[in-house]
Parts: C-alpha cells; structure tokens; sequence
C-alpha cells in the first residue's frame, strides 16, 4: 500500500514543491511562531505557485497553517488577504461548521501547509488552550479589517436608540 495521500484537490503530502520556483522564505510574525512550533513535527502539503487550495463553495473538512510561502485568500474580485508562515487559512470550517467555502485560497509562492482536521484541532484547543486564544485572535482581527473595508469612518459614540 502505497503511502501517496493527496488533498481533496490532488495535492502531494510531504515534501517540497516542485516547481521551477523556489520556495519562497518569508520571516515569521512573532505572534505566529507559537502556531509554527505547535505543529513543526506535523507532515505537509506542498502547493506550487498559483495552485488552489480550496475554491469559494467547496464543502469544508480542514484549516491550514502555512509553515513556508504566501497564501491569497479572495473571493470574486475581493482580495481579503495574503497569509504568511504561521498564518491560518480555512479556520471558520472548524469553528462554523457551515457547509461551504467563504472565500478561495490559492498559493503566491511555492508553499508548504500543514492540514488541520476537525479532530486535530479539538485535540490543539484541549492541550494547549492558548492556541484556540489565537484562533480567535485572527477571526478577530480579519472582522475588524472587513469592518473598517466596508465602514472606513470612524464609529462615534451615539445615545442608545430609544425603545
């Protein structure tokens, strides 16, 4: 039996991309690293330059941690973000368990991920508590960046509206 396990979209496990470009290094934010080293011992998926991970629609089953390269999170012509090392990327599969894909996610550069199943993840937040904060952290963040997208004036303090 044959130990070649590919993604949902054909993807290789393990090992470098194996595109004509190398793969690119990005520096790690510091509030990522505690993901990276969460899951350094973690097998990987390999995504070449340009190559989708999962496309807007598609039914949901794990989140991604991006160990090397740049992910592109998009939907229609809307660029929401680019993901570096230590960053997620389909987390709200696992926290929502809503049946489709809000956003397409593609790799800029050559990239490895590390796949995170509904069980890993349970079994992360069990563990280490912390990691679970962080999860938060960046849904928090990304619903604050779509806020200020689509209300770029600053919210001022109003009375409460009367009942």
């Amino acid at each position: 039996m044959s130990d070649d396990r590919r993604t949902p979209r054909g993807r290789k496990r393990g090992g470098r991309g194996t595109g004509s470009k190398p793969v690119q290094t990005v520096l790690v934010a510091p509030q990522n690293a505690e993901i990276l080293a969460l899951l350094a011992s973690e097998p990987c998926i390999t995504l070449e330059s340009g190559q989708v991970l999962f496309t807007e629609g598609d039914s949901p089953n794990s989140m991604y941690v991006v160990k090397i390269g740049t992910l592109r999170i998009r939907s229609g012509g809307v660029i929401y973000e680019d993901v570096g090392p230590g960053g997620i990327v389909g987390e709200m599969a696992l926290v929502e368990h809503y049946p489709a894909r809000s956003a397409t996610v593609y790799a800029l550069t050559d990239c490895e991920l590390v796949a995170v199943d509904e069980a890993h993840f349970t079994a992360l937040v069990a563990e280490q508590p912390h990691f679970a904060l962080k999860v938060m952290r960046i849904l928090s963040s990304r619903l604050r960046t779509m806020d200020r997208r689509y209300r770029p004036e600053p919210l001022i303090a109003r009375e409460p509206l009367g009942v």
